[in-house]
């Protein structure tokens, strides 16, 4: 009975105890849902953080790297020319003297503009810069376009020519100093599309449309980019050189995203720390900075690359495409031929962005390199040979010439400018490697013709082709690799005393820090 009554007693408070073991249960799984809750809403919250941090930093990149419009539209623009020197109703008399000067005036306009240009950036600031220059550029345009003497031409071109270099010195570090290193390969390779955009659109605009027509297209853009520029942030770099903390936070912020402040701050402290560790505020005193050997090195080595990619012929080929295609006896249209070189380059832009940072700037750039020196080799030997039935090669080799350009050659060096450059002599660095690239455009856009006239256009090429095969040996000797590495450690990069660049240990899409540097601060990545 004893037994019986406790079986019973025990069954009764089993039964008792079932609701509350359910409930138990049911609040276990509460508990279980509410983390799985919580956990889904953190990534939630994560992948927001990430794609509005993303699109903020886009959307500052493509203003800032549209106003390069101008190098693709003015570099494109001399394809007009053979229509005006054939167009008689106009009273503007172009002589083929005249062609080469309105090609190389654009370089020589830069050399002069690049004098002042690390003052004006000191001064009034990367992005306040630059919306001052844009009205400008329409109305040296329109000034073109409207034109009836020749004089006010050259004025209009050397006018242009001073705005491009002032974009050619300040956008590339100012794309550089705004994204973070996890898109600085893909986000800086914005301003070269946009200059193979336009050069692609001037090519186009003279195949179908008057010259006068084109002229006046090409100054419309920028009045709208004009207004759009007036909500960049200004560079954090620059604002903290300044003095102005609060202002490179909020510009930080603005970036980066509200959400993201925590990793903003945190930026904010590394870019101070970075200063700090080589003060400097103006550019007189970056002007003494660069002979100190770990700020002269890459200087030299970005100079070097950027003498090395003009001598390669790049601005030659891009430049005179018309004269060039009828020259060598290519059967379809000259102006087609330029479209379709045009294109080439517009779509090898692009395969460069999306490849940078995965696969690393050295890579690409040697492979670029290479496939314009066996391009313009290749190129330069059938002219020479004059092999019957082979008038489609030349043609073929620069398209080559253009995709190799596009791949590598044209984006990579002006990344490296804003890269490798350190924070204390950034703005005169920058300075120093545009007028080289100016002083290099004008040399060849001048010697271009005369050096067709001693050693023909096959000559022209194999000298084009020799300069590419010393840039790559140059890139495969000296260049260390910068994807997705902070500013912060690559001003480490060129502090080895016996080496002309301290070795990195480098994996593309993965943040490296120079070999011997300990302790290096980094830049947050997402």
């Amino acid at each position: 009975m004893g037994t019986a009554n406790t079986m019973k007693k025990c069954r009764a408070c089993r039964i008792s105890c079932l609701p509350r073991t359910v409930l138990s249960m049911l609040l276990q799984n509460a508990k279980h849902i509410e983390a799985l809750h919580q956990c889904h809403m953190e990534v939630t919250n994560t992948c927001c953080c990430y794609w509005g941090s993303l699109a903020r930093q886009l959307c500052s990149i493509l203003v800032v790297s549209s106003s390069m419009l101008q190098v693709g539209l003015l570099l494109g623009w001399p394809a007009v020319l053979p229509a005006m020197q054939a167009d008689n109703s106009t009273a503007i008399n172009i002589t083929d003297y005249d062609v080469s000067w309105l090609v190389s005036s654009v370089g020589l306009a830069g050399m002069f503009t690049n004098l002042p240009s690390g003052f004006l950036i000191d001064y009034f600031g990367y992005r306040r810069l630059l919306t001052m220059c844009l009205l400008p550029v329409s109305a040296s345009w329109f000034m073109q376009a409207f034109t009836t003497s020749i004089t006010l031409l050259y004025i209009g071109r050397i006018l242009g020519g001073m705005a491009l270099m002032l974009f050619t010195t300040l956008v590339p570090p100012l794309m550089i100093e705004l994204v973070e290193p996890t898109y600085r390969g893909f986000l800086g390779c914005g301003s070269e599309i946009v200059v193979a955009f336009g050069m692609l659109l001037a090519f186009l605009m003279a195949d179908f449309l008057h010259w006068k027509t084109v002229t006046i297209l090409s100054a419309l853009p920028f009045i709208p980019i004009f207004f759009l520029s007036l909500g960049v942030p200004e560079s954090p770099f620059w604002l903290v050189r300044a003095g102005r903390v609060r202002e490179a936070e909020a510009a930080l912020i603005k970036l980066r995203g509200p959400a993201r402040r925590p990793a903003a701050q945190d930026e904010l402290l590394q870019i101070q720390r970075s200063i700090r560790e080589q003060p400097q505020t103006t550019f007189i005193e970056q002007v003494h900075q660069i002979v100190v050997p770990h700020n002269l090195r890459p200087l030299l080595l970005v100079s070097a690359v950027m003498i090395l990619r003009e001598l390669g012929g790049q601005f030659a080929i891009f430049s005179y495409a018309a004269y060039f295609f009828a020259t060598a006896g290519v059967m379809i249209n000259p102006l087609t031929c330029t479209v379709l070189v045009g294109v080439m380059r517009l779509i090898s832009t692009f395969t460069c962005a999306f490849l940078l940072d995965r696969v690393g700037r050295r890579i690409i750039l040697m492979a670029g390199c290479s496939c314009c020196a066996i391009s313009a080799a290749v190129g330069g030997l059938f002219l020479l040979w004059e092999i019957q039935g082979s008038s489609w090669v030349p043609l073929v080799a620069v398209l080559a010439f253009a995709f190799g350009y596009g791949f590598g050659v044209g984006p990579i060096p002006w990344i490296l400018m804003g890269e490798l450059l350190p924070t204390p002599v950034r703005v005169v660095g920058s300075t120093i490697v545009v007028f080289i690239f100016s002083a290099m455009q004008v040399f060849v856009g001048l010697m271009f013709p005369r050096l067709m006239d001693e050693v023909g256009l096959g000559g022209s090429f194999l000298f084009f082709a020799v300069f590419n095969t010393f840039l790559v040996i140059l890139v495969r000797q000296f260049l260390p690799e910068t994807a997705s590495q902070s500013l912060h450690s690559l001003e480490h990069a060129f502090d080895g005393a016996n080496n002309t660049t301290l070795p990195l240990k480098t994996t593309p899409g993965k943040k490296t820090t120079p070999v011997g540097v300990k302790g290096t601060s980094q830049e947050p990545l997402l």
